[in-house]
């Protein structure tokens, strides 16, 4: 008869445990397919994450349009109505008159000529001495966007300008400021009530200034049919700038000529002299939203 417990003794190997082989680790090849795989995701991501953070820079420039949209409101209703003053000028030459913040143009006229130190200066926009604005707002960075990282050159180091943002020159242009830049056939408003004859929802009254082209507080805009260009608005919201209006509103507008665009995106732009385009849809624009003419005495 067929023993099966002495079958079991006579074949013990048929009973044996096989050590298990050890986990082998990543092949060179896995890796590889690995890192890809990463490489891929990023690629991926990135632009997203691109996009997602400058959609917060321009999120964070819509609401400093909108604290100077309501400090000039407050202003407005400390100031008997008043339009927070606008123009240029330094402290000596204004002699304590105040503008809402202050303001130069791009050079100061030393030899060679240099940038304005007003573009680092924050007394400029801070200091109630000096500003209008500084009552109501405190924060210097409330007065630059986000996206602008260009800088200025002053005693051979690079600093970043302390403003971007202007107000229409067309808004409140103190009587006490040299003259020059508005059409006089046109109406500059000294009061928000005065504006019987546009709607505040459709003037422009503080601006995204391209960066190469900050100069003056006021945002200069050139009327009649010659088209001359002096204040660029700034595209840099993916071609976007960003604007109040006298309702209090802030809105993006996309800019659309390609002149406009190419002069916009130069970081240092001070002549202001030199851009022209009669037919430039982006400059008619700015025409039309920034006041409305004065009826003819002919």
């Amino acid at each position: 008869m067929f023993d099966l417990c002495d079958s079991k003794r006579r074949h013990p190997a048929a009973h044996t445990v096989r050590p298990r082989r050890a986990t082998a680790g990543f092949t060179l090849i896995e890796l590889l397919v690995v890192i890809a795989i990463i490489a891929i995701l990023a690629a991926l991501l990135l632009p997203a994450l691109g996009r997602a953070k400058g959609k917060a820079r321009q999120i964070a420039c819509i609401n400093n349009l909108k604290q100077l949209a309501i400090a000039g409101t407050l202003y407005a209703g400390d100031a008997n109505d008043h339009v927070p003053p606008n123009g240029l000028g330094s402290p000596d030459v204004l002699n304590g008159q105040r503008l809402w913040v202050l303001g130069e143009e791009h050079y100061e006229f030393t030899s060679p000529p240099s940038p304005n130190p007003a573009f680092t200066n924050v007394n400029y926009l801070i200091d109630p001495q000096h500003a209008a604005f500084a009552q109501y707002i405190p924060s210097v960075a409330t007065y630059r966007c986000p996206e602008d990282r260009t800088t200025v050159e002053l005693n051979g180091r690079a600093h970043p300008k302390v403003r971007t943002y202007a107000l229409n020159s067309y808004l409140g242009w103190a009587e006490w400021v040299p003259p020059g830049y508005n059409s006089s056939r046109h109406w500059t408003f000294d009061k928000w009530s005065g504006m019987t004859e546009i709607s505040p929802a459709s003037l422009f009254s503080f601006i995204d200034v391209a960066p190469g082209n900050v100069c003056l507080p006021a945002f200069v805009v050139r009327m009649g049919a010659g088209g001359q260009f002096y204040h660029l608005p700034s595209i840099q919201h993916g071609g976007r700038g960003t604007m109040a209006f006298g309702d209090g509103r802030v809105e993006t507008r996309r800019w659309i000529e390609s002149r406009t665009l190419t002069e916009a995106t130069l970081p240092w732009n001070p002549n202001h002299w030199t851009f022209w385009d009669s037919h430039n849809r982006d400059l008619k624009w700015l025409q039309d939203h920034a006041t409305v003419a004065r009826p003819s005495t002919e």
